[in-house]
């Protein structure tokens, strides 16, 4: 199973997480891949109850500030 199909099954649960703006995957500097949590706030709080871990991949925890929808036009 790979890593986007277990971002998929989480994403959901990470969103309704208060502070949580957005879930992906990327690589870490050593290209092991990672699932990204942005976070619209550098609490660490927050981060304190969110899993460093899901389902074998590391997580990382990217501060973002919240995101915005762009007028298309």
């Amino acid at each position: 199973m790979g890593i986007t199909e277990v971002k998929n099954r989480h994403s959901g649960e990470l969103l309704r997480q208060p502070g949580v703006s957005g879930v992906g995957t990327e690589k870490d500097e050593a290209g092991n891949d990672v699932i990204s949590v942005y976070l619209n706030t550098d609490d660490p709080e927050i981060r304190r109850r969110l899993p460093q871990q899901i389902e074998g991949y590391p997580v990382k925890f990217i501060f973002s500030g919240p995101f915005r929808k762009l007028s298309s036009g």
